[in-house]
């Protein structure tokens, strides 16, 4: 929720334009008039206001800096400071300096940069999760409006190009009339409007991007076109954008599985000239991402002012994303299979903890290399996957003001799918088989067979699909009274209803032998099916070789399996078609909600000094109904089932910010939030993929029984600001958290078959704490050119735990929390003068757990240390109307490691983060 000093703004920043002598934005980041801006989770902008005195000290220094050029890149920044500086809660943004131009490329990249904000990379090249100090549990919204993705709760960012954003305010404590769900926060996305504009606007951006694993150059843009007219009838604004994005791209993995005793070709551990054990992975692999993603956006605002005190307003946001992706992989399994040789042994030892393991609790050390000849298990598989989706958020609302109340009422529909097809041919290597391990995560096959068509023997067919949709339909309605009292000032009022719908359904997942079978898998395959015998040219696509994988293997074509896909179902013996829907792969929930919220702002003085505040209560009640499938083990029927909620919810907040001088302020906030399960989290369906050869088959389920997590937080912040765009604050968190949601993986047997269980639990009474710090400058006080020198840094320290079972079934254990880093930062050199605008970003998290494995030799914990990069941007104005830009991501290659417990002797993955380098144009009129 954003309560800005509207006019104190506009005049800040008139004043530091009217000193300007070149490349003055021309996008106010705030609307011309305070009656203009459509922010549904906004007070009406003529609201009794806090006492302010932290602004004016804003306008005085301004006032001063008779010789300081007011550029793009500093007034977007003094634009983020004056939203952090009279937010009534602890928030940080990113203001867009330009039309087009927010400091990344991606709004989720863009992220990163806010203090206490931390984001990862999926398997697709592209950053997908994003959390706010360590916590995952982030609501979304788009100009104040709840916005969703598929059938989740969260927005995926990466849908949304960063072309189309003026401002993401990230909300790290809650207040009544914000829309709770966010035990973590909140992120808001602005985009532009035509009232943002002072007439007509033309803005076009065209780029082209190169990576380096990708090897491809590839090609987006946006244009926007927007004007405004006074007529009889009042004043109208209409605005369009349009974004383009197409990447293609590679995301290469190499990977150990997980460790266990280390075993001779018949079972019987083999030992250190010491008696100790040894762990060995259970086998090595190789996992790339190979895709072309393409990505396009429209957004549109109309917006009309019959008078003074009314607006009206229609705006609108759709997405779509379109996804061919290749992913093979390629592995090999010997591990227990053959004797061992040439182990080495590292010198880091342990006791077991694998539990009831016969020798639980013994010395155990990591192996570093070693090597297996023999009848062993080598292979690769192509997955051809095809994505496409959209998010659709249509609005209508209206508001007013009056003398001392203000009113508004807000529309919204969202409409969000995401469908995905799999088409998986496996194929294996012909023994004899010797794998060399070197260590970490570097293997080959000596001799390198795995690049020789006539080795490959057809293995099993494996297809699935599933489709994802979710609506949601939503109302809001809000209020604010001006009281105009010594103490209490205003009020805020409101009522809001929602109803969502979230459906999920998806294939049988069943791998099909080839016909004949395979033989004896894989000394004596079925010579009927080699590959080559069954596909005699244009099957196998060679993959790109990785510092960890040297040597060049095969793999089916993205294309050929895509292309006949039918003709291979045939020769498999199975129906044409896509495969047929699996009951334990469905859900349809029926959500609705309706809350109430008010609360009073008060303020007045405490020792000469200016207070503020805000204390209220948020009600809400959800009702939610789930349909679904059980499953019975012991009969292998699904039978269809019902499950309904129904509780009320409440959530008080207090908040108070002393304006100790005109710029230094302490706030206190203290609030109670909560964040619902995902609707995934809830389906008790049993999802089941078979076991292959080499391991155990994998089962997913949801827990209709999870609660909503809750947290009570309490916050204080100290916060400095002795120039335009320049400030120091710092703060510390506290989140007493219960019932924390996390996944965890259990080893079972279901229908005599051992499958591992993926499946969420709510964990016990936990807590999170911290601190942060933020400093930035420009150094206006150094000598031409130097004075164009600007920095930002911020540090976040994140610690936490929460009490859970050790494992499903296991004792009850002091966990850390899932995603939290403990070291968090960023630190960005900047530069802009004389038409010159340069920016050097390094991000840093330290080493976090990712998630809890089935217990292994070294534990349950699966813990990645970050790709740490550096970024750059540079950009150069030609004239008024045209700035050449060119940005260069990871530009050190920095890569992303995964660790089987702690410590750097059980590698699990090492991620090649890929690096990119683009040039571009921006106009503007």
């Amino acid at each position: 929720m954003i309560r800005i000093h509207i006019q104190r703004t506009l005049l800040a920043a008139a004043i530091a334009a009217s000193f300007s002598v070149a490349h003055a934005a021309d996008a106010p980041t705030a609307p011309a008039d305070p009656q203009q801006s459509t922010d549904t989770t906004t007070p009406p902008a003529n609201a009794p206001k806090k006492a302010a005195t932290a602004s004016d000290a804003q306008q005085k220094d301004a006032v001063n800096l008779s010789g300081v050029v007011v550029t793009p890149l500093r007034e977007s920044l003094q634009s983020a400071q004056t939203l952090k500086q009279d937010s009534r809660m602890i928030t940080d943004s990113i203001v867009a300096e330009d039309i087009g131009k927010l400091p990344d490329n991606s709004v989720a990249d863009a992220l990163q940069r806010i203090t206490g904000v931390q984001v990862a990379q999926g398997f697709q090249g592209e950053t997908s999760s994003v959390v706010i100090r360590g916590l995952p549990n982030v609501i979304t919204t788009l100009n104040g409006r709840e916005i969703f993705s598929g059938v989740g709760r969260a927005f995926a960012f990466q849908n949304l190009p960063a072309t189309a954003v003026k401002t993401v305010q990230v909300y790290k404590t809650s207040e009544a009339s914000l829309p709770d769900g966010g035990i973590a926060g909140m992120v808001d996305m602005q985009l532009f409007r035509p009232f943002d504009f002072d007439g007509s606007k033309v803005a076009a951006t065209v780029n082209e991007t190169h990576s380096k694993y990708g090897d491809h150059t590839d090609p987006s843009g946006s244009v926007l076109l927007s004007d405004r007219w006074k007529t009889d009838l009042g004043e109208f604004g209409a605005l369009m954008n349009v974004g383009y994005d197409r990447q293609h791209y590679a995301y290469n993995a190499v990977w150990d599985d997980f460790p266990k005793v280390l075993t001779d070709g018949s079972g019987a551990p083999v030992r250190t000239s010491s008696g100790n054990l040894i762990s060995a992975p259970n086998g090595f692999g190789a996992d790339y991402n190979i895709g072309d993603r393409t990505r396009q956006e429209f957004n549109y605002a109309l917006q009309w002012k019959p008078n003074d005190s009314t607006e009206i307003y229609v705006e609108g946001l759709y997405d779509w994303d379109s996804d061919d992706y290749n992913q093979p992989f390629f592995f090999s399994f010997p591990v227990g299979s053959v004797d061992p040789q040439n182990i080495k042994v590292t010198n880091n030892c342990y006791a077991n903890q694998l539990t009831g393991s016969t020798y639980y609790g013994q010395t155990i050390c990591d192996a570093a290399s070693g090597s297996w000849t023999g009848n062993t298990y080598a292979a690769t598989s192509t997955q051809a996957h095809q994505e496409w989706g959209h998010d659709i958020q249509n609005s209508i609302g209206a508001k007013w003001h009056g003398d001392r109340l203000n009113l508004s009422t807000d529309l919204s529909f969202n409409s969000s799918s995401f469908h995905e097809q799999t088409f998986i041919v496996d194929t294996f290597l012909k023994a004899p088989i010797t794998t060399i391990w070197n260590g970490a995560q570097n293997w080959q096959l000596a001799g390198n067979p795995a690049n020789d068509p006539s080795n490959y023997y057809l293995n099993g067919l494996f297809q699935t699909w599933n489709n994802q949709r979710g609506k949601q339909t939503a109302w809001r309605g809000d209020g604010n009274y001006d009281i105009n009292g010594s103490f209490f000032q205003y009020v805020d009022f409101g009522l809001r209803y929602s109803d969502h719908k979230a459906q999920y359904n998806g294939s049988i997942e069943v791998s099909t032998p080839p016909p004949g079978g395979t033989g004896d898998i894989s000394l004596n395959p079925n010579p009927a099916n080699q590959v080559i015998a069954r596909f005699p040219s244009g099957y196998f696509c060679s993959q790109p070789t990785t510092n960890a994988i040297p040597q060049p293997w095969l793999s089916g074509c993205f294309n050929y399996l895509t292309n006949n896909a039918d003709a291979i179902r045939t020769l498999y013996g199975v129906p044409t078609g896509l495969a047929a829907e699996n009951p334990g792969r469905f859900y349809h929930i029926d959500e609705k909600s309706y809350a109430g919220y008010f609360q009073f702002g008060y303020g007045n003085e405490l020792w000469g000094m200016p207070f503020d505040g805000l204390m209220g209560m948020r009600i809400e009640r959800v009702k939610r109904n789930l349909d679904a499938f059980s499953y019975d083990a012991s009969t292998n029927v699904y039978s269809p089932l019902s499950d309904s909620t129904d509780s009320p919810v409440y959530l008080p907040n207090l908040s108070f910010n002393l304006h100790i001088k005109d710029n230094l302020q302490l706030r206190l906030v203290a609030a109670k939030t909560l964040t619902y399960p995902d609707f995934g989290q809830l389906n008790p369906s049993l999802s089941l993929n078979p076991g292959t050869i080499n391991r155990a088959g994998v089962a997913s389920s949801g827990n209709p029984d999870l609660k909503p997590i809750r947290s009570n937080n309490y916050d204080a912040a100290l916060e400095y600001y002795f120039g335009p765009a320049s400030y120091v604050s710092g703060s510390v968190f506290y989140r007493d958290i219960n019932g924390y949601i996390q996944n965890y993986v259990t080893d079972v047997t279901i229908g005599g078959q051992p499958f591992q269980l993926n499946s969420p639990q709510s964990a016990g009474s936990g807590h999170l704490d911290g601190a942060e710090v933020a400093y930035q400058q420009f150094f206006d006080f150094l000598p031409e050119p130097f004075n164009g020198l600007g920095m930002q840094l911020n540090y976040t320290y994140i610690e936490g735990s929460t009490r859970s079972p050790q494992f499903i079934g296991g004792p009850v254990v002091t966990s850390p929390l899932q995603n939290v880093s403990k070291n968090n930062g960023n630190a960005v050199l900047m530069y802009e003068k004389f038409g010159w605008s340069a920016r050097l970003a390094y991000n840093y998290r330290s080493r976090f757990i990712d998630g809890f494995n089935q217990p292994t030799v070294a534990g349950v914990n699966d813990e990645i240390k970050p790709a740490n990069q550096v970024d750059f941007s540079l950009g150069y104005d030609i004239n008024k109307y045209f700035t050449v830009v060119f940005n260069a991501t990871n530009i050190l290659g920095a890569n992303l490691h995964q660790y089987w417990g702690d410590g750097d002797t059980r590698p699990r993955d090492i991620r090649y983060q890929d690096r990119t380098y683009g040039l571009g144009v921006r106009f503007k009129m």
